[in-house]
């Protein structure tokens, strides 16, 4: 059973992400907006992610993940796509008590990412247990459809 929830004030805060592929690329476009401070462990990195570490929006540290990278972290996503590599985050994250998120096996983390949908005044959070998400994206699609016309403008 899952308990959702909306993390807010994440402004400053440190969050990790190793892996700077597609995947990697992903969850930092959705962290950008709020502000956290972003460390990307990765020796290789997507062009998108190396436009913002040049222009300053996020700090890649351009080699493996080691032992003792998490240190500090609010958050952490393992997003490589290497299975133990992901494992090694996703332990050291629970021993240090930092929430991990865990792309290629979301049970084996502390949390997944919902399929989202933002406007200025309204966010739609649709989640399948990370079961399927391919399914969360086609029902948070259908429900932004369907409110569109009550709340008034393009969601």
């Amino acid at each position: 059973m899952v308990y959702p929830i909306y993390l807010h004030n994440l402004r400053n805060q440190p969050v990790v992400v190793v892996g700077g592929g597609q995947v990697g690329e992903r969850k930092i476009a959705g962290l950008l907006p709020t502000g956290a401070a972003i460390r990307v462990i990765s020796p290789a990195v997507t062009d998108q992610v190396q436009r913002w570490a040049t222009e300053g929006r996020v700090m890649w540290v351009a080699r493996p993940f080691q032992p003792g990278d998490l240190q500090g972290a609010f958050l952490t996503f393992a997003a490589t796509d290497q299975r133990t590599v992901n494992a090694q985050v996703a332990q050291e994250a629970r021993a240090l008590g930092i929430l991990c998120n865990v792309a290629d096996a979301p049970a084996e983390g502390d949390f997944h990412l919902p399929a989202l949908h933002r406007t200025p005044d309204l966010t739609i959070a649709v989640g399948t247990g990370g079961a399927s998400p391919t399914r969360a994206k086609q029902v948070r699609d259908q429900l932004a459809a369907a409110l569109q016309p009550i709340v008034g403008h393009d969601l």
